[in-house]
Order: structure tokens, then sequence, then C-alpha cells
């Protein structure tokens, strides 16, 4: 059985120049790294964008990504199958 696990990553990167950029989407590296302590595997990322208003077209709009890891559960007795 799996496990999973949604963490927030921002979804823009403001650079003034092309190594600052790099330096800013490398951290993306150290962000995965860190949240794949414990055994967990990065499966994807999705585009999400965050409201601060229900309405449209009032508000800000802050797009982020949703990094998803997942694990191996062990899996207890009552849910192994029987032979």
């Amino acid at each position: 059985m799996k496990e999973y696990k949604v963490v927030p990553c921002p979804a823009r990167v403001v650079a003034r120049t092309e190594m600052a950029a790099g330096r800013e989407i490398s951290e993306l590296a150290s962000i995965i790294a860190q949240e794949s302590v414990g055994g967990w595997v990065f499966m994807s990322a999705m585009p999400i964008t965050v409201s601060t208003s229900k309405r449209r077209f009032r508000g800000n709009n802050i797009p982020y990504n949703a990094l998803v890891f997942a694990r191996d559960v062990a899996e207890t007795p009552e849910e192994l199958p029987i032979d």
C-alpha cells in the first residue's frame, strides 16, 4: 500500500539575471531532496493557483506547484491477503 503527501512549492521565480534564475530554480532540487527523507519518492508536480477571493476577477491569484510524494507503507496483518 502507498501513502502520499503533497508539498506546496512556488511556481514563480523572480530573478534579475540568468545566474540568479538558475540559483532559484535549483532550489527546487533542494526541496525535493529535503522532502525525500524517510523513504518519500517524488512522483509528480501539478500547477495550482491559489486565489484570495472566491470571485474570479477579484483578489490575487498566486501560482504554486503541488509536489506529490509517495512511499510504501507496511501493511498490517489484517490487510494481508489470506493464502
